[in-house]
């Protein structure tokens, strides 16, 4: 199942139109998506610094849609390897992206996102809106 990144998850909340089309995509072709417990605390931690306390509710509503994949120990030695790779190649991506890419290679190996350097990451198939 894709995997959902935070800038698609944030978009779906604002209701962007790519992200809606793309959902809707989706939904009519009966695959269901996942995110990751990194996506999770991101949302969170944003609905939780926001002066809006209905972004709580939107963001606990929203995480509802989604199967949430944890972070366990299969994708540790994946993480690694990437994590070292992306740096020594000088071209890191963030360390919660580098989980969230490790988390998506471990199950589907896809992941939807608005945000262009999950291309930088091999073997990761990234759908974008």
């Amino acid at each position: 199942m894709p995997v959902a990144d935070t800038s698609f998850v944030i978009d779906l909340m604002r209701r962007e139109a790519g992200a809606l089309r793309l959902s809707a995509g989706f939904e009519r072709e009966e695959i269901a998506l996942a995110t990751t417990a990194i996506t999770a605390m991101e949302l969170l931690k944003g609905a939780y610094l926001s002066d809006n306390r209905d972004n709580l509710v939107k963001a606990r509503t929203v995480l509802d849609l989604f199967t949430v994949l944890a972070v366990d120990e299969t994708m540790y030695e994946v993480y690694g390897r990437l994590a070292a790779g992306l740096s020594r190649a000088g071209t890191p991506v963030g360390d919660f992206d580098e989980i969230i890419a490790a988390i998506t290679l471990c199950h589907d190996g896809k992941i939807i996102t608005r945000d262009r350097h999950f291309e930088k990451i091999p073997g990761l198939s990234v759908i974008t809106y």
